[in-house]
């Protein structure tokens, strides 16, 4: 479950005002363990320089990073083995039961969920952050305006 309530707004005359002693955090990226499985290094390197670049991750944030990029692994590792093995499996008695595979992916993409709101990695993260998502230039958006605002012109300018 996310957090309560609306994004927050910075109010100027706020009666329970959090003290902040003003040290501020900086930007950086911390370094990758070695340690880390190979497809945790993919989004490792996938999420890291995102981050770096809105300005979300500081070095002490290495630990909820390995945290995340490790349930990531586990998540991806546990989805092929529950596509080989499939949803049911044959239990003791010999009837169908819920593959335990499952319920150990459902936990992964809990955590998965949990740490990613803690990184900024989800739209609504991004929002209480007061990151501002720029939309690129499309080429065909620009043609589309151009040729409109001639249109606009050539029926004015015609008497």
């Amino acid at each position: 479950m996310g957090e309560r309530g609306p994004v927050p707004k910075g109010y100027t005359r706020r009666r329970n005002k959090r003290f902040t002693s003003g040290t501020h955090v900086t930007v950086a990226r911390p370094p990758m363990p070695r340690s880390l499985p190979e497809e945790a290094k993919a989004e490792w390197k996938r999420v890291v320089p995102e981050l770096e670049e809105i300005g979300l991750l500081a070095s002490i944030d290495r630990g909820v990073l390995i945290r995340y990029c490790t349930a990531w692994a586990d998540w991806c590792e546990l989805a092929g083995l529950l596509q080989q093995s499939g949803k049911l499996i044959r239990g003791q008695k010999g009837n169908l039961v819920r593959n335990p595979l499952w319920l150990m992916k459902r936990d992964c993409e809990q955590t998965i969920a949990d740490l990613a709101r803690q990184l900024g990695l989800t739209p609504a993260a991004r929002l209480r952050a007061g990151v501002v998502h720029d939309r690129p230039p499309d080429p065909e958006e620009e043609e589309r305006r151009i040729r409109s605002m001639e249109e606009y012109r050539k029926m004015f300018a015609q008497p």
